[in-house]
């Protein structure tokens, strides 16, 4: 199924979308760090049938600008905020992942009005992950980049033949987006880790659609832990929690159907 592409200038900078669909309501889909807009490809073109869908790059990823403007998860959230006012229309319904998670609750947290409902795949909520100390950000920050930086230097081919070998259950779309998406990343936005962080049982009170949280195994490497998706359900206004067994942090990339099925049936009983 085919897609179209466009950019459109949100905040100062250039967001590169893809777009899906002509039909139903609004799907906005954040990818997480290092990933990209076509990251979310599998997934979109199932949904398709039951909402217009709307991937795009987040900023220093994938074909969007990096721009002078600083680079942290808050400017993530007001670009969401802002894109979804550039697209128009009915509020839309918005699925993250990772980094893509909590760039969607914070912008819920941040503009509730402009939110039909959101999906939330493996937020990082995890106590050993939510440094709040500016040089523990740092460090990571810098390992981060470092990373970036070498796979930059490797070609999509040699990035694509590396997660084979690391997932080879993933389907074959999967392997491609994320090899691409390695090599498009600005090294720059590795800033990003290095920005604090909104601290999640702040963000979550503040939401007032329904939420729908998916969570996978911690011992396979899904970072929400379950003492973290039981805090969210107990002081979340409208929150479903789904498990997801034998996924680990790419849960829809790990288990696909089983994570198919729950966004479908969310956006059966919220997304229009």
């Amino acid at each position: 199924m085919s897609y179209q592409e466009r950019d459109l200038m949100i905040r100062g900078a250039t967001l590169h979308l893809y777009e899906m669909g002509d039909a139903g309501p609004l799907l906005i889909l954040a990818h997480g760090f290092t990933d990209h807009g076509l990251c979310w490809l599998r997934l979109a073109q199932e949904l398709v049938p039951r909402a217009r869908v709307v991937m795009y790059d987040a900023r220093g990823h994938g074909r969007s600008d990096s721009p002078p403007t600083a680079f942290t998860r808050e400017e993530l959230a007001k670009d969401l905020v802002a894109l979804v006012d550039a697209l128009g229309g009915e509020p839309p319904v918005i699925m993250g992942h990772s980094l893509g998670a909590d760039t969607a609750a914070w912008a819920a947290a941040l503009a509730p009005e402009r939110f039909l409902a959101v999906i939330l795949e493996d937020p990082p909520w995890n106590a050993a992950l939510y440094a709040r100390h500016d040089a523990e950000r740092r460090a990571r920050a810098d390992r981060e980049r470092a990373q970036v930086e070498s796979n930059r230097e490797r070609s999509v081919g040699e990035l694509e033949a590396f997660i084979r070998q690391h997932s080879p259950n993933w389907h074959e779309i999967e392997w491609r987006t994320w090899a691409e998406a390695k090599a498009l990343m600005a090294p720059e936005a590795a800033e990003i880790i290095a920005s604090p962080r909104a601290p999640w049982e702040t963000l979550v009170p503040r939401i007032t659609c329904p939420v729908l949280l998916l969570t996978g195994d911690n011992d396979l490497g899904a970072l929400t832990t379950p003492e973290a998706a039981a805090e969210v359900v107990r002081i979340g206004r409208r929150v479903q929690h789904v498990h997801i067994a034998a996924a680990g942090h790419s849960l829809r990339r790990d288990q696909f159907e089983p994570v198919l099925r729950a966004v479908q049936q969310f956006l059966g009983d919220h997304g229009s």
